[in-house]
């Protein structure tokens, strides 16, 4: 086992190994909480070998996440949350979650850049994600404040607006001030959207 794990951290990462792959950049503050409390990350390994996400680090210039010991199997997801505590009260325990040390503001909700770096300092992945993306005519996007994450259609798809849409899984019991159920989206799940 021990030597299975030694391997495997030294499988070298490439961009597209690990992506950026769903993101609460905004939640809905009256029925999931507050931003600084309730904003996550969800990673995807896209790759065909475990990988271990020591020493990553997810950016946008104000934050600086470093990503402990965590083995990322092929094919699953794991989740960065801003806070772990409010994380599993509004998600549950079951959700895989990674666990990670610097500082983590919060992310901006009209428009930010959220790069994935490796160890090394390579550039894995680059996020510019926009409170424009998932908006339709007038109405604005439902992952802007009104409770849906952003989620990636493709993991081997460009990180540009027809890649990324509002989740549609209203499959959370909790309903917004009209009554209607809410979504808080797929966070360590294959996305509603998900081709």
């Amino acid at each position: 086992m021990i030597l299975f794990l030694m391997l495997t951290a030294l499988v070298s990462q490439n961009p597209g190994d690990i992506v950026l792959n769903e993101i609460m950049y905004n939640p809905d503050g009256s029925t999931l909480g507050l931003d600084e409390h309730l904003e996550w990350f969800e990673i995807y390994n896209a790759s065909a070998e475990a990988i271990n996400l020591a020493g990553m680090m997810l950016s946008d210039g104000n934050n600086q996440v470093f990503l402990g010991h965590y083995l990322l199997a092929p094919d699953t997801y794991g989740v960065v949350p801003a806070n772990n505590l409010s994380f599993q009260a509004a998600y549950g325990t079951e959700i895989r979650l990674i666990p990670w040390s610097g500082e983590w503001t919060r992310l901006r909700n009209s428009t930010d850049e959220v790069i994935l770096y490796s160890e090394n300092g390579t550039v894995m992945e680059t996020l510019r994600y926009d409170q424009s993306w998932g908006a339709s005519g007038t109405e604005p996007s439902p992952a802007d404040g009104d409770g849906a994450s952003l989620e990636r259609i493709s993991p081997s798809a460009p990180n540009d607006p027809s890649n990324w849409q509002p989740s549609e899984d209203y499959a959370n019991p909790t309903p917004d001030n009209g009554g209607d159920s809410v979504c808080w989206g797929t966070p360590g799940a294959k996305n509603s959207i998900s081709e």
